[in-house]
């Protein structure tokens, strides 16, 4: 005799659907609970198996499967043998604006007007941007310059510098210059790189803005940073329900008479 012959088969009908669902989780608590409280892989499939000689319903696997993963007893009284995730470290919030910046390069990108990459400057505090076009073998005065000629003569220095550990931004240049600035430098870590997740969030928004409004070529990105930079800051951030630019001049910027006035008949 066939050994399917055996097994008991369940209305698979859309008004027999639900009774059927009901069915299948009695008959895979009572196996689960016959057969003891293992989770991994291995005995999903030993439970599966031990369900088949029994029973069989369309998609039986997959019901097991999610089944185990949610039974409370397992996830109650399982030993785990996994390591214990460490412990989360949030930056610390700044104490008011660009007291804190974090900075970071894109690139390379194709070449527009002579630059291939893009210096962004994030105020950890308000979450106001800068945007500068550059090329990717920028070096460490060059981004100093950067600051001086960009964010310095409208905010002054800040007290903490985060950033990867490119070579712009840990070389002994870099490490001299904020050493005699009194500024903090804070470099993320090869294997963490999660430290300075805000701007990596950021450099995916600028790249998806560009990617809208680039020419076929992808040569006149240099041209559309003003706008990108302006419509971040003028967008309501998700972490302080409020625009950056809310946040560091009281108001939100003019932008014209955008009301139309129409006779309509």
């Amino acid at each position: 005799m066939d050994k399917k012959d055996n097994r008991q088969d369940y209305d698979v009908g859309t008004k027999g659907d639900d009774r059927r669902r009901g069915h299948n989780q009695e008959h895979s608590e009572e196996q689960h609970k016959r057969e003891g409280n293992g989770t991994s892989i291995r005995e999903e499939r030993w439970i599966s198996k031990l369900l088949k000689r029994t029973y069989w319903w369309p998609g039986l696997k997959e019901d097991v499967k999610k089944y185990v993963q949610g039974y409370f007893k397992c996830q109650q009284n399982k030993v785990q043998h996994q390591k214990k995730a460490g412990k989360l470290h949030p930056l610390e919030i700044p104490q008011g604006p660009w007291q804190e910046i974090s900075i970071d390069i894109i690139g390379p990108l194709p070449k527009s007007n002579g630059m291939d990459a893009i210096v962004i400057i994030v105020d950890r505090f308000t979450k106001m941007i800068c945007l500068k076009a550059t090329t990717t073998n920028v070096s460490s005065e060059g981004i100093a310059k950067i600051y001086r000629d960009d964010i310095w003569k409208l905010h002054g220095m800040p007290r903490k510098i985060l950033s990867d550990r490119g070579p712009q931004f840990a070389s002994k240049f870099m490490e001299e210059f904020t050493k005699a600035l009194g500024t903090k430098r804070q470099l993320s870590m090869a294997y963490h790189l999660q430290t300075d997740g805000q701007t990596e969030r950021i450099n995916q928004e600028i790249g998806t803005f560009l990617r809208h409004y680039v020419n076929y070529q992808q040569d006149d990105w240099t041209n559309w940073l003003a706008t990108a930079e302006f419509q971040y800051n003028d967008k309501k951030h998700a972490a302080t329900g409020k625009t950056p630019f809310e946040l560091n001049f009281g108001r939100h910027p003019w932008k014209g008479n955008l009301m139309v006035k129409m006779d309509i008949p």
